[in-house]
């Protein structure tokens, strides 16, 4: 069975994968405006897009945009009625 665990996050993109019984840790650069090309071409550069078969994705995008306050200016308003 081939596993694969990604975080996409802002300057990388992290790949663990678990395949034939070995675990392989590979980095590449992110794709900001397509997170999904840095984590196909992680993949096709491990040669694991053909035995994948369960992939877990995670992403520290925003939650690193919430820790360094670099998001916008957001407000809620709310009704009771």
């Amino acid at each position: 069975m081939t596993l694969a665990g990604i975080d996409t996050g802002g300057t990388f993109t992290d790949i663990v994968l678990w395949h034939e019984g070995q675990l392989k840790v590979h980095k590449v650069l992110s794709t900001p405006a397509d997170p999904s090309q840095a984590i196909l071409g992680g993949l096709a550069q491990l040669d694991a897009l053909q035995h994948l078969q369960v992939l877990v994705h995670g992403s520290t995008v925003a939650t690193n945009a919430v820790l360094e306050r670099k998001g916008v200016l957001t407000g809620l308003i709310t009704n009771t009625s």
